[in-house]
């Protein structure tokens, strides 16, 4: 959605600024750039790995959203979970909470068994920023920057053709990859 609404801020040769701040504004809501915070509240809400298949099977029953599943582009799997439930395990194990990746494999094959939806990258995402320590109010902020070094190229590229642009890509690489420590760069 925020692709869509920065292209088509771009199509009227809005400057970066603009662009920039519609698509931090499109990531407000809970639907997509707050989707990472909403799955550390429900895990919260969860508490243990022992009340996660009654609360999956209540939410499922009652037709709730379970926030951190399915994607529009991603239907059979998020490339970038992988990575992510990776690291989001190592940390766990390393300051010793492996409640949450017990919750995770619990909530995750509940979802794969019963409406065969894969979790998106939101799903390891917010259990992990939450072990490091990071405030769940920061999540969102977090995924824009990520994105803002992207999103300019695309205004630039933009500016450059006025052009439409409709990026799609693969991801060919390695499933996990490892990080180099800073002191070996």
């Amino acid at each position: 959605m925020f692709l869509l609404l920065q292209l088509e801020q771009l199509s009227s040769l809005s400057d970066l600024h603009g662009a920039i701040t519609g698509a931090i504004a499109s990531l407000k809501g809970p639907l997509h750039g707050g989707a990472n915070e909403a799955v550390m509240h429900m895990m919260k809400e969860i508490g243990k790995p022992e009340k996660a298949k009654a609360w999956i099977e209540n939410a499922l029953t009652k037709k709730k959203v379970v926030m951190g599943f399915g994607h529009r582009v991603y239907r059979t799997g998020d490339s970038r979970v992988p990575t992510m439930k990776h690291y989001m395990f190592k940390v766990a194990k390393l300051l010793k909470k492996e409640k949450y990746t017990k919750m995770y494999e619990i909530l995750e094959k509940a979802m794969l068994d019963k409406k065969n939806i894969h979790p998106n990258v939101d799903f390891p995402c917010g259990p992990t920023y939450y072990m490091m320590g990071i405030d769940i109010d920061f999540y969102t902020p977090i995924f824009v920057m990520s994105r803002i070094t992207g999103w300019s190229a695309h205004i630039m590229e933009q500016h450059a053709s006025n052009k439409l642009i409709r990026p799609l890509s693969k991801y060919k690489g390695k499933e996990v990859r490892e990080v180099m420590l800073l002191n070996q760069r």
